[in-house]
């Protein structure tokens, strides 16, 4: 894959990522606060609010985890649900941690 082939398909990633938390939006959020799932989570569970963020997101990772041991058996779509959503708790985790102030 050349450079340029792969920052095309970064673009797409992107792209794909940028829907799924346009639509999830209306699913898990009330419209005022796009975090408040996992506050709500972390006061549940007693933990912080990033500890129930992760709590989450491990379910993907070990989802993909399994899904390497044999890559061939699944489709590009299986693959690009599981790793959107793996990269979307990625982007929501820096949006925790500018709320949270950190610097």
């Amino acid at each position: 894959m050349t450079n340029e082939e792969f920052m095309i398909e970064v673009e797409k990633a992107f792209l794909r990522s940028k829907r799924v938390l346009l639509r999830k939006q209306v699913e898990y959020s009330d419209g005022k606060d796009r975090l408040g799932q996992f506050y709500r989570a972390a006061s549940t569970q007693d933990i912080t609010p990033t500890e129930a963020l992760m709590g989450m997101a491990t379910k993907h990772i070990t989802s993909i985890a399994d899904m390497c041991k044999d890559p061939l058996a699944y489709s590009m779509r299986q693959w690009r649900e599981k790793i959107v959503d793996l990269r979307n708790y990625t982007f929501l985790l820096e949006a925790m941690l500018s709320d949270l102030g950190v610097e």
